[in-house]
């Protein structure tokens, strides 16, 4: 066998030819030269002597000098397939692919691939995920600031949970599709040198070489006792449409040996037996059911990714949802259960009601939530805070008169809670209290003996941290008396001083600074006040109409 060897072909309309696809790390093309003479064989059919000659393939699928040949080795062991590659390496050849039923982390040492630049890809996605968690978070805080405690409202521990997230996330889409780019995945077509028993346990080293190399590589091949061993298996393309019967056309080596089918696929074994394998003459082209099979692979591949997405995306979808918002408006009825009501009291204790900037540090109000001067929580202790009233009432008339009971250490800072909590939430809110430590007995009947107490009508439409409108009056000073700003503030001798006067406001600071103190309370604190930052709730925006608040602006700034 050798370069110069020449195998009968049958005509060109029967021949089946095949695209040999292959490469190291990817996909290449193994090709020929061919030089055809026409001949008359004795049965008078047309045959073409196909002489072959080494080349490579040009960019327009034509051949040019010094083509490779390619030869496949089937190994049973791993330890043969590691030395086979590390002695073609160590001869020159470079051009080696290696099949494995499993990776096999010895026989990629042995290639010496070059660092995977997937890593490049997931390092870019994460660094991307990152910055764009946040500044997802940080422009949502900004776009609709929430004033919790007087904390800033850009927080970057708050915003650390989301960042990891999206790093995690687009980290891991990008090591995804920088696998599938740098694979080359999908790839419909099928890679004829691959053998089915390479995944049945079989071991399988590809090299391409120079014709002056062959023999070279061969001896490394059998040194190591392959099973099986092959020269350029079905290494063809379909001939360029409009060839005509004279043109070169690259076809595939088929070394011709005694007993040869000119229309059949060469194949060695180690002890030198040439077997002649099914060729082309049927004249089918066997590359198109290939490439169907490969393209249903990778469909069954597809639906099986398609199939479990929507299997976990139904699963999640399909479990119950155990908890849920607390609604803007409650609205109980006579058989509201104390599950109800203390569900929605600590969905208000812990954000709309506000009621953690102050109770939630212990400094300004007493902690609800611990013990307090040995006392227990608050359900355990609030039944002993006044003679003869019973948990309920003492919680109850603590948060719609906060002034009748203080406790001893604390100022009187709290305002009436009916200004911007409905006569449900409150009552939701007590049940919550009474839980923490003691036994719930907030029923639908308090509730409803309550609704037409003074002081609910105008807050019968607040909602959780954002009421409705307490008061249509106009009147500057009834506007802040009906919400409780002399409650913090003192105006002609009236009021409580936790926060600074309104006499003489007018000369201290502009329109301006009053309208953002209101809107947003926590933006910064008078001088002297630091320690009260927190204290006013950021409700006014809601709970006034856009004339009311201007009519207390421009009462304050008159004020000189």
């Amino acid at each position: 066998m050798g370069g110069d060897a020449c195998a009968g072909i049958r005509g060109l309309g029967d021949l089946g030819l095949r695209a040999d696809l292959l490469h190291a790390r990817g996909v290449h093309l193994l090709a020929r030269w061919v030089g055809r003479t026409a001949e008359r064989s004795e049965g008078g059919h047309d045959r073409t002597r196909v002489g072959w000659r080494a080349g490579a393939r040009s960019r327009r699928g034509r051949l040019m000098a010094n083509s490779t040949v390619g030869l496949l080795a089937s190994f049973d062991y791993v330890d043969s397939a590691v030395n086979a590659i590390g002695e073609l390496r160590a001869a020159g050849l470079k051009k080696i692919t290696a099949f494995m039923p499993y990776p096999e982390a010895q026989i990629e040492e042995a290639l010496q691939y070059d660092q995977s630049p997937v890593r490049v890809w997931a390092l870019a996605g994460g660094l991307l995920g990152a910055a764009g968690g946040l500044a997802i978070t940080s422009f949502t805080s900004m776009d609709w600031p929430l004033v919790t405690g007087g904390k800033p409202i850009l927080s970057i521990p708050a915003y650390v949970i989301i960042t990891f997230e999206m790093m995690v996330l687009f980290g891991a889409l990008s090591t995804v599709i920088g696998l599938f780019i740098n694979s080359r995945l999908p790839y419909v077509k099928p890679m004829v040198v691959y053998d089915p028993e390479f995944s049945a346990g079989k071991f399988g080293v590809y090299v391409t070489v120079a014709p002056d190399r062959l023999d070279r590589a061969r001896g490394i091949l059998k040194g190591q006792d392959p099973a099986e061993m092959r020269e350029d298996p079905v290494g063809v393309a379909h001939a360029p449409t409009g060839v005509g019967s004279e043109s070169e056309v690259p076809v595939g080596t088929a070394y011709a040996s005694s007993g040869f089918d000119p229309g059949s696929e060469t194949r060695e074994t180690p002890a030198g037996v040439v077997h002649a394998s099914s060729g082309f003459a049927s004249g089918a082209d066997p590359r198109e059911d290939d490439s169907r099979g490969m393209l249903l692979e990778n469909l069954k591949i597809f639906a099986v990714v398609l199939g479990s997405l929507g299997t976990f995306t139904l699963v999640a979808n399909s479990i119950p949802q155990v908890q849920s918002e607390v609604p803007l408006e409650l609205s109980f009825g006579a058989d509201v259960s104390a599950e109800e009501l203390m569900f929605s009291g600590e969905a208000l204790y812990n954000g709309g009601g506000n009621c953690i900037s102050c109770h939630g540090t212990g400094t300004r109000a007493p902690n609800l939530l611990t013990d307090h001067a040995g006392t227990g929580v608050i359900g355990a202790r609030c039944g002993n805070r006044v003679a003869g009233e019973d948990c309920k009432t003492y919680l109850y008339a603590s948060l719609t008169d906060p002034n009748a009971f203080i406790v001893e250490g604390f100022d009187p800072i709290m305002t009436d809670m009916r200004i911007q909590l409905s006569n449900e939430q409150i009552w939701a809110l007590v049940a919550y209290l009474e839980s923490l430590g003691g036994e719930v007995t907030v029923t639908g009947e308090d509730i409803m003996a309550t609704g037409e107490a003074p002081g609910t009508a105008a807050a019968s439409g607040a909602t959780a941290g954002a009421g409705g409108p307490a008061t249509a009056a106009t009147d500057p000073l009834e506007i802040m008396r009906a919400n409780a700003c002399l409650g913090c503030h003192v105006f002609n001798e009236e009021g409580i001083q936790l926060g600074p006067s309104f006499d003489g406001i007018g000369a201290r600071v502009d329109a301006d600074y009053i309208r953002e103190s209101i809107l947003d309370p926590a933006a910064g604190a008078a001088g002297g006040f630091e320690n009260m930052t927190g204290l006013m709730p950021p409700i006014f925006g809601n709970q006034l109409t856009a004339s009311q608040l201007e009519a207390v602006v421009q009462f304050l700034v008159n004020q000189r």
